[in-house]
């Protein structure tokens, strides 16, 4: 080629071999965030909200956030839907959690009536899971924990139901509405305090 010829163009950079590979959870949680925009936001705020408390690892706060957001007036509305549709996937994680609890005790032939009199603890063993596991479920509702791992972790190690509703209802309540009130009031900074 001589000097005078122009050179042939370059082909242009890939931008998918440029940009860092997303995990598989990045790239479901931004495909969950992406749908607060769509007219289906509240459903899909209320179908995340629902399988939350039993399989799906993405929090609905994904959703709530963008919602909140776009349509600030309405931060009551989404908040009190989130926390019930949460408060009925809490249930079905707490039966699943029940379900897995009863075959794992009869595979491993665990016995939860078992009685403990030591170290001024008295009660079965079953008796004292249920007791002293509700107030870590109430926290863990309003702390960003994965809320199935309380709802399944509740029915697992058979904390009472009314108990395990309690601290749902609690903690659900204060978290969603936690969240949807400082998205009301901060705005878009209250993304960088927010961990959703």
């Amino acid at each position: 080629m001589s000097p005078t010829e122009p050179s042939p163009p370059s082909a242009p950079a890939s931008p998918a071999a440029d940009a860092p590979k997303l995990s598989w959870y990045r790239r479901l949680y931004l495909r969950v965030e992406a749908a607060s925009s769509t007219p289906h936001a509240l459903a899909t705020m209320m179908a995340v909200s629902v399988v939350d408390g039993s399989v799906f690892p993405i929090p609905p706060f994904a959703v709530l956030v963008p919602m909140v957001l776009a349509q600030p007036k309405k931060w009551v509305r989404y908040c009190l839907l989130g926390t019930l549709a949460s408060l009925v996937g809490g249930l079905i994680g707490y039966a699943l959690g029940a379900g897995v609890g009863e075959g794992i005790t009869q595979l491993l032939h665990i016995d939860l009536d078992v009685r403990v009199d030591r170290f001024g603890v008295s009660g079965t063993v079953g008796e004292l899971l249920g007791r002293n596991f509700w107030v870590l479920a109430l926290l863990c509702s309003i702390l960003p924990t994965p809320f199935k791992i309380v709802a399944i972790g509740s029915g697992l190690v058979s904390v009472p139901l009314e108990r395990f509703l309690l601290a749902s209802v609690i903690g659900r309540s204060v978290r969603f509405f936690l969240v949807g009130s400082v998205v009301r009031f901060f705005g878009p900074t209250a993304r960088k305090w927010l961990r959703v």
